[in-house]
């Protein structure tokens, strides 16, 4: 079965390209100004790290820490005066649904330092004249908030503010919680393989009650891990079951050989499954700590990549909330095969939603006058000692 591109897939790349030209978006060397390519932690989901090389370039002292990376410049999506979304699912929005096509462009995932970067000129040069600017409007210049590792581009981000209390419990905490097994269909959008599974661990919901959080008022979660990768989910969706899903069987390499087979299936699968029936249980938010019987492996930096490898210890796991079938990933669609499991756009392509190696909850929105927990500086020694911290409203 050949595989041959199509006019949507080509779109696609160019839109992608289109749309990572933001800031934070870049990944090369930016020649005009001769700067060397530096060490980065921004996000490794785009095309270059120039912005960032510029950020750190002139501010050596923030390499590192939260402000080298994607925030700094980017914000997430406001609705009626709210953050309905935190930067990343508000630029993965717009790349993967197509919402910048009209009246939609990257440069509304920018924030007012952001904004005042990319009018500026987006180079070095660009960074020096709008240091003495006070971007969002918080009183305090840019330079300063900068060199005090504050977001220039947040008013609710400024020197001398309050750190978040930090709640954390331990992965062996977690398994002291009630417990909850699911076997689900994990959906991908551009790898070549879906997989089904089963994850165990703790309803989100139960978590938080078994700490004693106090969740009136709240407006959702941010689930965080420590490259930066973020997706935020509304308080209701904590409280549901999410729809039933259905079991599509026989579609992995062994049956449909290395050109047509796109999902794995592990070696033990729950009994009573059958093909396009639906798959016993609820369906919960849950934090996982084991798939398919087994500790999932601890995640770590690739260097090279500048991504998340491995999986754990633990796993923010999301149901589909449109239950569907597995469907190939767009970089393998579309085929010859003409079986209706190309790449669907308006599938519930939830694995992108499963955070890997999870190190925080934050509870939204977070309080006036306390400071976002740095995630990027102390987020990894929660993976090396198996803790999450949970943060933000009424964490006490």
């Amino acid at each position: 079965m050949q595989r041959k591109k199509s006019i949507f897939q080509n779109n696609l790349v160019t839109l992608f390209l289109v749309l990572l030209v933001g800031i934070f978006l870049g990944c090369s060397e930016d020649e005009s100004e001769g700067l060397k390519q530096v060490s980065s932690r921004a996000y490794k989901g785009h095309e270059n790290d120039m912005d960032a090389n510029n950020l750190v370039s002139m501010y050596p002292s923030i390499l590192g820490t939260r402000l080298d990376d994607c925030h700094t410049c980017h914000t997430g999506e406001v609705k009626d005066g709210k953050v309905a979304s935190n930067a990343c699912d508000n630029c993965h929005n717009l790349m993967l649904h197509g919402e910048e096509v009209g009246s939609h462009t990257f440069t509304e995932t920018l924030n007012p330092f952001g904004l005042d970067y990319l009018n500026a000129g987006r180079n070095s040069e660009a960074l020096k004249s709008i240091k003495d600017k006070d971007s969002d409007g918080d009183g305090f210049k840019n330079d300063e908030e900068i060199l005090a590792l504050r977001y220039p581009g947040s008013n609710l981000s400024k020197p001398g503010q309050a750190v978040a209390t930090l709640r954390t419990v331990s992965v062996d905490e977690l398994k002291a919680m009630p417990s909850h097994s699911q076997f689900m269909l994990a959906n991908t959008s551009k790898q070549q393989f879906d997989d089904y599974a089963t994850f165990k661990g703790v309803k989100i919901k139960d978590l938080l009650a078994s700490l004693g959080i106090n969740l009136a008022g709240a407006t959702g979660i941010t689930v965080i891990a420590p490259d930066g990768f973020m997706n935020s989910v509304p308080i209701e969706t904590v409280d549901k079951v999410f729809p039933q899903p259905m079991f599509s069987s026989g579609l992995d390499v062994d049956t449909l050989g290395q050109d047509g087979g796109f999902v794995n299936y592990p070696k033990e699968m729950p009994q009573g499954l059958s093909n396009g029936a639906p798959i016993a249980g609820e369906h919960w938010l849950m934090m996982a700590y084991e798939r398919d019987g087994m500790p999932m492996e601890p995640s770590y930096l690739d260097a090279a990549a500048g991504k998340i490898t491995g999986e754990g210890p633990l796993r923010l796991v999301v149901p589909q909330a449109k239950a569907g079938k597995p469907d190939r990933g767009l970089k393998y669609s579309p085929t010859n095969c003409n079986d209706g499991y190309d790449y669907d756009e308006n599938a519930d392509h939830n694995a992108g939603a499963m955070v890997r190696g999870v190190i925080a909850i934050r509870i939204d929105l977070m309080p006036a006058g306390v400071e976002e927990f740095d995630y990027m500086n102390g987020g990894w020694a929660y993976i090396n000692t198996n803790q999450l911290i949970i943060y933000g409203h009424n964490v006490q």
